[in-house]
């Protein structure tokens, strides 16, 4: 995926079909990066004692549509249209695949409960570079329907 789906940004976009500014902030959970041991057995004389670890950005639990105010619908459908512009389809979007936490991962976690909520994307295991308008055009009707944002687009 390209860079800017993992940088924080600041600020406010239109993401159209929407037609409302949403905040900008990363799409998708930070990667820090891929281990594995030195020594699988760890002294123990145990094959594959060890495993690798993937170490990922934790991005909190999922959406209940129902529940989000009408910005936080529209950041939410942002997430996807911020894909699509770069040329990939999710392929799984769903609300399972959109998470929420208070504040956002760079804030002191004592002052997160004070700030917004922040939203990250997930599951891209279905994921493929886009190769039409009308498989885009129906992602986006789904996420429309899911968050209820028909008369918005």
């Amino acid at each position: 995926f390209p860079d800017h789906f993992f940088e924080h940004w600041n600020g406010y976009n239109v993401m159209p079909p929407l037609h409302d500014p949403v905040p900008i902030g990363a799409l998708c959970p930070q990667f820090y990066g891929y281990y594995t041991p030195d020594d699988p057995t760890d002294g123990t004389n145990h094959p594959n004692y060890l495993s690798p670890i993937l170490l990922l950005e934790c991005c909190g639990e999922e959406i209940n549509p129902d529940e989000l105010c009408i910005d936080d619908k529209q950041e939410c459908a942002s997430l996807l249209f911020r894909f699509h512009h770069a040329g990939w389809l999710h392929e799984s979007f769903a609300a399972r695949n959109i998470l929420w936490q208070q504040g956002k991962p760079t804030e002191w976690p004592i002052q997160r409960a004070f700030s917004t909520k922040s939203f990250r994307l997930i599951d891209f295991g279905r994921s493929r570079k886009m190769d039409s308008s009308l498989t885009r055009a129906s992602e986006e009707d789904t996420a429309l329907r899911l968050l209820h944002l028909l008369h918005h687009a």
